[in-house]
């Protein structure tokens, strides 16, 4: 009988997780339809919509909303922080979504201990022409 070939398998861990904690303000003009998230994006790029890994349910008449989200395994990673109105719940931002970014953008992240403060407003989207 022959045996099979062992299977590697290799399990990495995350060499260094950056956390951001975001503090989220909606413009007086967003409305937030009912079922919709606040989304809380990390990227480091800007040549794709952001995609939020985290994000929490809207509530009614709720103008401020905090979250957290992370990022990991890139040592010092330059990144783009921002926070949209989910409107239909795909975690990706679309071109009608409420949208805002941190102004400071992009940032280096650099401590691993404590998360980096960020503050956006959600504004609504420009229209196209």
């Amino acid at each position: 009988m022959r045996s099979s070939p062992a299977l590697l398998v290799l399990v990495t861990s995350c060499s260094a997780a950056y956390d951001v904690a975001f503090a989220v303000q909606l413009a007086d003009d967003v409305l937030v339809p009912t079922g919709s998230f606040i989304a809380f994006a990390i990227s480091e790029s800007v040549d794709h919509p952001p995609t939020a890994r985290t994000r929490i349910p809207a509530a009614h008449g709720v103008r401020s909303y905090q979250g957290k989200g992370s990022i990991c395994c890139a040592p010092d990673p330059t990144v783009h922080l921002q926070a949209f109105v989910d409107i239909d719940g795909d975690r990706v931002l679309d071109p009608d979504e409420p949208r805002g970014a941190d102004h400071r953008g992009p940032i280096t992240l650099t401590d691993t201990t404590t998360a980096m403060p960020s503050t956006i407003v959600i504004m609504r989207p420009a229209p196209t022409p």
